[in-house]
Order: C-alpha cells, then sequence, then structure tokens
C-alpha cells in the first residue's frame, strides 16, 4: 500500500510539473526563507571534475577530505571515485584546484568509495588515508608523495557495508581507534523507511593493537546494535578529558554514549525521536564552554506519510533538523526551532565554522536527495549557509554570500586554500559537478588558528581563548565532521574586531597543560 502511495504520489508531481514545474517547489517542498543580511561573500574556485555514480548499484555517499600530501602546509584535497572511477587528489594553484591523479590509491573496478579520514596513523610526521569502500576499510599511508594500501581485516558482517569512520585514541595509548559506521548492503535492502523492526548493518567499534591492527570490542564497549549509520563522530562532551560518541542512525534516534575510561561506553537519553539523523555538526555555539551538536534530517522536503514509513500514530516522529545544546552533564536542549536552525531541506552533511570571523559558529549544509523518486521533478535546493546573529538565531545566507550547490550534496568540506585565516569551502558532490569557493575577508574581523601534530592522542584537546578584553571563546580539536568525509584539523577562532589575544589555554586528553600568553593575531599557532 506504501509503494502504492509513493507511485501515485510521484505522478501527480509529474502532472503538476508538466503544467508550471514552480509550483512543485512551492507547494511540496514549501516556501523558501528570505535572506539574512551579511558581509559574506565567496568566489568560486574552478575545478573541472564530476563524480560518477551508479545510483542503482551503490548508495548515493561519496568520501572527501583535506590532507596535506607534502607538508607544504596547504591541503590537498581527496575524493572518492564512483563505481568505475579512480579516487582522485587536488591541489590548488592559482585560485584553481588541479587534478594530480589517485597518487597510489588503487581501487577495483565496480567498487565506490564511501568514507575517509585522515591521520598520522604511522607517527612519522605524514598524514595517511583511512578509506571505506563496498569491498572493505583500507589503510594508505603517505610514503611521502605517494600512498602505499592495505586492507585492514575487521569481523564486517555480511550485510554491512562501511559507510562513514570516526578516529580517536579511546584508551590513550597514542594509536588511532576507529568507529566504523555501517549500511546496510544493496543487495539486502527492503525499504527506507523501515523503524520498528531490527533492520540495518552491524558498525563497529575497533580497538588499535599498536601496530594499526585492530581488534573489534563493540560488543564489550555497550555500543553494538543493529541499525543503519550514517555516520559518527568522536567529541568530549562533558570536558572530562575522555571523548564520547556521538552516533545518527537513519530511521532511528541519535545516540550519545559517554566515554567511561575503561573502553566502555553508556548510553545518554537525549531529546531525539524518531527521524532520519543523517549529518552531524560539532561547535559551541553560546561560547559557555561546552560543545553543541547539530544533526540533519529530511526537513521540510517531503509530506509526512512518505517518509514516516511503519510508526505507528502513538510513536513521536520528528522531520526537523536538531540542535542540541549542551547543558552539561549530558543534558541537552533541542533548540533548532527558536533558532532557526530546523526548517530546511532535504539534509547530508552538515559542518560549523565561524564562516565570518564574528566570534559565532554558523552551520554550513549539503542537500538534495538524488535517489528520490521523481526527484527530476523537484526543484533543487542550493544548499544552506546559516549565519548565526547576536541575538543567538540564524538565517540562510548562501545566496547572499554567493556559496550556492546546487547539486546532489554530501558533505562541505572546509579548509583554508590559500592561508588566509578565513574557512574556505569544497562541495562533496555525487553524480554531479564538484564546487569550491574562496571566502573572502572581511575587513576589520580577525582571526587565530591553532595546529596540533595530526595524531589520534590530540583528538578531544580542549582550548580556550581569552581576549584582552576578557571574552572567552572555546573550541576543541575534533575530526571527521560532516558525513562520510572529514574536514581540516586546524582549530579555527573567529575574534571578531578584537585584534589582542591575552591568552590561549591548552587541556591535553592525557592531562597535561600549557597556557600561551598573548599570542598573536591572525597567526597560525603550530603546537608541538
Amino acid at each position: 500500500m506504501k509503494k502504492k502511495k509513493i507511485l501515485i504520489t510521484v505522478a501527480v508531481l509529474a502532472a503538476i510539473a508538466a503544467i508550471t514545474p514552480s509550483l512543485i517547489g512551492y507547494f511540496i517542498q514549501g516556501p523558501t526563507q528570505d535572506q539574512g543580511d551579511t558581509a559574506l561573500g565567496f568566489t568560486p574556485i574552478a575545478v573541472d571534475h564530476k563524480q560518477a555514480m551508479d545510483l542503482k548499484k551503490s548508495l548515493p555517499f561519496v568520501g572527501s577530505a583535506p590532507i596535506d600530501i607534502d607538508g607544504d602546509g596547504i591541503d590537498e584535497i581527496f575524493f572518492g571515485g564512483g563505481n568505475n572511477q579512480k579516487d582522485r587528489f587536488f591541489k590548488y594553484d592559482n585560485k584553481a584546484l588541479q587534478d594530480i591523479g589517485n597518487l597510489g590509491l588503487t581501487k577495483a573496478d565496480g567498487i565506490t568509495t564511501y568514507g575517509v579520514a585522515v591521520i598520522d596513523a604511522t607517527h612519522d610526521g605524514k598524514k595517511d588515508i583511512f578509506v571505506a569502500r563496498e569491498d572493505g576499510l583500507y589503510l594508505y599511508t603517505n610514503t611521502g608523495g605517494q600512498f602505499t594500501g592495505e586492507k585492514i581485516s575487521f569481523p564486517l558482517n555480511e550485510n554491512s557495508v562501511p559507510l562513514s569512520i570516526a578516529m580517536a585514541d579511546i584508551n590513550k595509548d597514542g594509536a588511532v581507534d576507529l568507529y566504523i559506521s555501517n549500511y546496510i548492503r544493496e543487495k539486502f535492502v527492503e525499504g527506507e523507511t523501515i523503524f520498528n523492526k531490527p533492520y540495518g548493518g552491524y558498525s563497529n567499534l575497533l580497538l588499535n593493537n599498536g601496530d594499526n591492527t585492530f581488534t573489534d570490542i563493540t560488543k564489550s564497549s555497550g555500543v553494538f546494535q543493529q541499525h543503519n549509520t550514517f555516520t559518527s563522530v568522536f567529541v568530549d562532551l562533558n570536558n572530562d578529558l575522555n571523548v564520547d560518541l556521538v552516533i545518527a542512525h537513519d530511521t532511528g534516534r541519535v545516540r550519545i554514549y559517554k566515554n567511561n575510561a575503561d573502553n566502555t561506553f553508556t548510553e545518554q537519553e537525549n531529546p531525539s525521536v524518531f527521524s532520519y539523523p543523517m549529518g552531524i555538526a560539532v561547535s559551541d555555539i553560546n561560547n559557555d564552554g561546552l560543545m553543541d551538536l547539530y544533526f540533519s534530517n529530511v526537513g521540510k522536503t517531503l509530506p509526512k506519510f512518505l517518509v514516516k514509513g511503519d510508526l505507528r500514530d502513538d510513536q513521536k516522529f520528528n522531520m526537523n533538523y536538531m540542535l542540541f545544546e549542551n547543558q552539561g552533564d549530558f543534558v541537552f536542549k533541542d533548540v533548532a526551532v527558536e533558532k532557526n536552525a530546523a526548517h530546511y531541506g532535504f539534509g547530508w552533511g552538515v559542518v560549523s565554522y565561524d564562516f565570518n570571523n564574528d566570534t559565532r559558529a554558523d552551520y554550513l549544509i549539503s542537500e538534495n536527495y538524488a535517489r528520490f523518486p521523481g526527484v527530476k521533478y523537484l526543484s533543487l535546493y542550493p544548499g544552506n549557509l546559516l549565519q548565526q546573529y547576536k541575538d543567538g538565531g540564524f538565517k540562510p545566507v548562501e545566496k547572499n554570500a554567493k556559496v550556492e550547490n546546487p547539486y546532489f550534496g554530501i558533505s562541505p568540506i572546509v579548509t583554508d586554500f590559500n592561508q588566509d585565516g578565513w574557512p574556505d569551502v569544497f562541495f562533496s558532490n555525487i553524480d554531479s559537478p564538484v564546487l569550491a569557493y574562496l571566502n573572502q575577508p572581511i575587513a576589520g574581523r580577525n582571526w587565530l588558528k591553532v595546529e596540533f601534530p595530526d595524531q589520534a592522542k590530540y583528538i578531544g584537546t580542549l582550548l580556550t581563548l581569552t581576549t584582552m578584553s576578557g571574552k572567552k571563546l572555546y573550541n576543541q580539536f575534533y575530526t571527521n565532521e560532516g558525513l562520510s568525509s572529514d574536514q581540516t584539523h586546524i582549530v579555527y577562532f573567529g575574534l571578531g574586531a578584537e585584534s589582542k589575544i591575552a591568552s590561549l589555554e591548552v587541556r591535553y586528553p592525557d592531562g597535561r597543560s600549557q597556557v600561551i600568553l598573548k599570542p598573536e593575531a591572525n597567526y597560525l599557532i603550530k603546537l608541538q
């Protein structure tokens, strides 16, 4: 019966579109919000590449990540290939991204690359790459501008495919541990709106043995579940110097696990109900020293009856994006509606940076579902850049800021291509061209960037910046924000009009602390 409803709905959409395509966007997808005022401005970077995907054979995902391959301080971009397409690297040069090949990354024909994470896994000062593909998980070691790969052995369930990779050092032995978010393999798919029966892939928590081989501790750690999982993030949510685990379950709920500091985790309550949490963004939106969490969802795109699936009328269901304001002690409040961060289009990866360097975190969202029946009759969203204002609320500014992405976006990727202190953007898209933009500096706005040795033992480091006026700003070194992707591992602080910094306090996961007095604004600090 549900399939008939979907087919009838698509037929109706097609009929309306045949008369006037603009009606589809308004009556089905809802009205577009007015753009907010912004001083932000982006200019496009030339990049000649299109991801090639057979959407009937592979899941609609792709992994991307910034990686400084040659150690010159400027990130290259890794971009995963589709079914019969090699993975590629792009180098920023003269306001363009140039294709520099696959640099030794081999991939079997017919295999799609879904997820990627970057870290110095071998502790030699060079950045290595974990890659999740349809046929398993790989580690590619940086040998000095080229990569040598090997497949990682772990107990991947036969019904599961690796989609995203989250990294941390959960037992503080210096080696990188992994949470692999797994989705159901294409041949086992029964539907996309199944809530009420055990269904989906089995994800894995992998503890590094110290030599980049891994032991599966999913069951003993307390995080074992069967559920389709889009992505996850390790982040210290209670400032106890132990990274906690946040998971986005498709057709399910957000899962938040407290790290007990003994290789076990305990699930914590949170405000989510049945929904489609997909991407995860992390930042301290209100500068209270606690990291907040933002989750994309199906949003306002589709009628409720199409996405409610097998949920009963008595089961709570939420189509909105979710913004969990961290109240401390693992208490969270969903403030998405009151802060105008809830009602947006079908969302995938989300990231949070202070894009205009005004001391307030903003959000950048990738949108549009390539496999939705009748998608050609819908207006594709331009993605959303949500700017935060002085009252703590958000407004979309992507059109005014000229940073739109009207394609099938999976995740924004953030780095600083031209090293001017302003976060630039690469859009990881499937079955469509990739896009990239330079963020144009705003006069009178200042910043500070902080770089750690890119090793897992630093993930979860807490930073407190105090300006000369006494204002405190907080951030944390975390990775794998977005969806199936990674971001720059440099921590950004927007300072607004303040140009003098009193101190930068650094608290490391191993208990050490460091205070840097009067660091100069508009510079990169490299912590050794």
